[in-house]
């Protein structure tokens, strides 16, 4: 039996994604730990609405951009690297461009974000400026995480997947430093404030570790190559479907902001919490599955990726399935321990647990469906994540606008995990009806 075990484990797809897994775990505990020390030292108020609300702004952008490069740029790289080509003139291209777009489109939010606000959510005119001003202050955050992401997915390609994995630890430390030192003279800024010190520290490790490792000379460039127009037009498809998908947590935000005070605050605690489990599955199997798949796809083809991908389902499934159901069983415990303590009152913890148990009913269908989304990334095929962003955003709207009539926050919350069921279902028929026939 040990030495099945042993077996098992030395297959390099195994290996890497346990590793990375062990260390991810690592790095994003620490990371896990801020938004439990936010809630201790801040509480549920409309403050915390305005950060939530205006840090979910940014990160619809860079979610829209950073998850797209760390994972269109890991087939790219490797095919690079098969044909002997510049791999450091490409990502320094890439970092070059993606850094000037990032800038316009920060720039285009903050000229739109506060008329838009003012009618499509229910802040008051105090609220709205609040608002406005935290997002002038985490905005750098947009070219900063679309940054490590391309460093990250460079580093993934050549499997060097522990300084990726372990890196969050050094922002999440540094972030808490920074609250902590400043939350008694700024408040709420402070987090703003901690945010942006720590995705510097960890950019500026992730440049350190690769100069280091050397594994290609990286050069800055601000020029269009054709293998740069190559990518972005393999790219645009998916960040299309990302900018569909990404504004779906702002549309969560905005119809919660429709309900009573604090809402907006339960349902960023509720989803932080589940985004743990999420986390630990996509960042340490997801990433060396793609890793693995473009390399094992170039050399055999859809054949040997279909059956990576049905082994793959297989496996997701028995592991999502009991940490579902063992989380839910625990709930009330795991949710106490997270947030009862400091300002966060009884109602407030009840809230968010229910909501949480929402979201857990949708763990292991959107990690399933995770599994169909990379092998879509490994052939190109970004046109199906597209399509299934505009259906999302739809269906969002409809099923957060018919259940949280009844249900409230909670509905918001089951809204979400509808949506996740459609996603697997959807990406999964596209997948086998693009591989129908190979056996």
């Amino acid at each position: 039996m040990i030495n099945k075990i042993l077996n098992f484990y030395t297959r390099p797809l195994v290996r890497d994604a346990v590793n990375t897994t062990v260390l991810s775990t690592v790095g994003k505990t620490v990371g896990f730990l801020v938004p439990f020390f936010i809630a201790a030292w801040f509480g549920v108020s409309e403050e915390t609405d305005a950060f939530f609300f205006a840090y979910g702004l940014i990160l619809f952008l860079s979610g829209i951009f950073a998850p797209v490069v760390k994972s269109v740029i890991v087939p790219y790289i490797a095919q690079a690297r098969s044909n002997n080509e510049d791999v450091g003139k490409f990502v320094g291209g890439l970092l070059g461009i993606s850094g000037i777009g990032m800038l316009v489109l920060t720039v285009l939010l903050l000229l739109v974000a506060k008329p838009v606000l003012s009618v499509v959510a229910r802040f008051d005119e105090q609220a709205l400026n609040f608002i406005f001003q935290l997002l002038l202050e985490t905005s750098p955050l947009i070219v900063l995480l679309v940054w490590t992401s391309i460093l990250e997915g460079a580093l993934n390609t050549y499997k060097k997947f522990a300084f990726p994995a372990i890196s969050p630890a050094f922002r999440a430390i540094t972030n808490l430093i920074i609250i902590f030192t400043f939350k008694d003279k700024y408040g709420v800024h402070s987090i703003a404030l901690g945010y942006i010190v720590g995705e510097i520290v960890r950019l500026a490790v992730l440049l350190f570790v690769t100069k280091q490792l050397n594994l290609f000379k990286l050069r800055m460039s601000f020029w269009i190559t054709p293998k740069l127009m190559e990518f972005f037009k393999t790219a645009s498809y998916q960040i299309i479907g990302m900018v569909a998908i990404g504004f779906n947590p702002i549309v969560d935000k905005t119809m919660a902001s429709w309900l009573d005070k604090g809402s907006v605050s339960i349902l960023h605690y509720a989803d932080r919490l589940y985004m743990i489990p999420v986390t630990f599955m996509i960042t340490g199997l997801m990433v060396t599955l793609l890793s693995h798949w473009s390399e094992r796809y170039i050399k055999e083809g859809f054949q040997r990726l279909k059956k990576d991908v049905n082994r793959t389902v297989k496996m997701v499934t028995l592991l999502t399935l009991p940490i579902t159901v063992l989380l839910i069983i625990f709930q009330r415990q795991i949710v106490t321990l997270a947030f009862g303590r400091g300002d966060f009152d009884e109602a407030s913890l009840l809230t968010t647990g229910w909501a949480w148990v929402c979201y857990l009913l949708g763990f292991a269908p959107y990690i399933i469906g995770s599994v169909f989304l990379y092998a879509h990334m490994t052939t190109k095929n970004t046109k199906v994540i597209m399509q299934y962003g505009f259906y999302s955003v739809a269906l969002t709207i409809l099923l957060n606008y018919i259940l949280m009539r009844s249900f409230g926050i909670t509905g918001i919350a089951l809204a979400r995990t509808c949506v996740h069921i459609f996603f697997v279902l959807y990406l999964s028929k596209v997948f086998y009806n693009n591989t129908r026939g190979v056996r």
